[in-house]
């Protein structure tokens, strides 16, 4: 009796102690939300692939194809097309570019929140920890604003993940076939967003590979319905694959491929993504360190990589489409050769989930992982507190925003700097651009 009597004030203190986290996690996102919601005030802020695809969506709305100044690009055509459809319904607006930003971040967010408490935790407050860490890096961060293809194709690539974590699950023959057909919608959605969708194709064949629903279904179809949709299959591989062999991205791949120091790319590349993984777990652009940190950043990197790795490795007994896309995108990355953190935006809850997984696996010390998790969510305020004070920087805006490249067509299109700025460092082509999207 006195062992039972006692356990129950535990247990009653462990169940206030959830709650207390859950409502803690609550708040967090919560306050975080908002601080997103207010950067719709911005104004339009642009760099270099961003002047792009606004000026193929400028092209498009005005008939003239998805061209940049008369030029093919490499990317893809579903975000300048929704751009075109703004600037031709007269919306094509500042606040409307990270409105929609905002939406799609909310419902990738929510996706990744139900990919998370399907596969990964079941403890919600974790979850929503891991979602306020994703808004909290820097990388999300800053290039929230930005009209970029970065976070439509988070909010596809997570939404193609989240259901088909579902469709492994289902029992229903209609809910499958559903379901099944929303994933290869949702994937072939993110690939007009993003080439790199292209990774969400495997996952979803072992998606289709692994349901017992989809064998029962191949069970009862008749010889000759199996011989048409093998040749459909077949004809759509075919197709898909010869047009993801003629993008921009593939011709560069093996224009890279052909070179003579291979070995050299190679190492260059790797270079590249343990300074970008750094970047993520320090949570800090390297451009913005100190010198003598620099040499660091590679370090921090490797160690996230192998935590990935781990994390990765306690799921081995039992891998769902959502490992298959991490490998393949892991894959498509180390080998391309340009260096930017952004590209991992799209995958950074699932980099935390196997982060944490890796973390719980070596048992680290919670003092230690509390005093990391403490200064990676200083560093993520610190930047909503450098974004925000752009955003409401009001006539200071071309000083405060960029690196100041672009400042004189900024003062000439907002007609708010004092000096005037320098008309001639005026980039009309940006300025047509400010102009259009204003």
């Amino acid at each position: 009796m006195p062992t039972s009597g006692g356990s129950r004030p535990q247990r009653r203190a462990a169940i206030r102690a959830d709650s207390v986290r859950l409502r803690f996690s609550q708040g967090l996102l919560l306050l975080l939300a908002i601080c997103f919601v207010l950067q719709a005030f911005s104004p339009l802020r642009l760099n270099t692939d961003a002047i792009v695809l606004l000026s193929m969506g400028d092209s498009a709305a005005h008939g003239g194809g998805f061209l940049d100044s008369g030029q093919k690009t490499v990317f893809p055509l579903g975000y300048p097309a929704l751009l075109a459809i703004l600037l031709r319904l007269g919306i094509a607006h500042s606040w409307v570019i990270v409105g929609l930003n905002l939406v799609f971040l909310s419902l990738g967010l929510f996706a990744a929140y139900s990919l998370l408490i399907c596969q990964f935790f079941e403890d919600r407050a974790l979850v929503l920890v891991i979602c306020s860490f994703f808004l909290l890096s820097y990388v999300v961060v800053k290039h929230f604003t930005i009209p970029l293809t970065d976070v439509p194709f988070f909010c596809c690539s997570m939404c193609c993940l989240a259901v088909m974590s579902h469709t492994t699950k289902v029992d229903s023959n209609w809910l499958f076939g559903m379901l099944a057909g929303i994933a290869w919608l949702l994937a072939f959605a993110a690939i007009t967003v993003r080439t790199i969708g292209v990774a969400l194709f495997p996952p979803l064949l072992v998606m289709l590979v692994s349901s017992s629903q989809f064998k029962l279904l191949l069970e009862r179809l008749s010889l000759r319905t199996k011989r048409i949709v093998v040749t459909v299959a077949v004809f759509v591989g075919a197709g898909t694959t010869y047009l993801l062999a003629n993008t921009s991205y593939s011709r560069i791949l093996i224009g890279v491929a052909k070179k003579p120091n291979i070995s050299t790319l190679i190492l260059e590349v790797l270079s590249y993504r343990l300074r970008e993984l750094g970047e993520l777990f320090g949570n800090f652009p390297m451009t913005k360190m100190p010198a003598k940190l620099h040499v660091v950043v590679p370090w921090l990197g490797l160690l996230l990589l192998l935590l990935i790795v781990i994390g990765l490795a306690t799921k081995r007994r039992k891998i769902s489409p959502t490992e298959v896309f991490m490998v393949c995108y892991l894959g498509i990355l180390f080998v391309w050769p340009y260096y930017d953190a952004r590209f991992w935006l799209p995958v950074i809850p699932l980099l935390i989930a196997y982060a944490v997984l890796a973390v719980n696996s070596l048992r680290f010390p919670r003092v230690v992982v509390t005093i990391y998790c403490i200064l990676f969510a200083a560093l993520g305020f610190g930047a909503i507190a450098y974004t925000s004070r752009i955003s409401f920087a009001g006539s200071k805006f071309p000083d405060e925003y960029g690196d100041g490249y672009l400042r004189p067509t900024y003062c000439a299109a907002f007609q708010s700097c004092r000096d005037g700025g320098d008309t001639n460092k005026v980039d009309a082509k940006v300025l047509r651009l400010l102009r259009e999207y204003k």
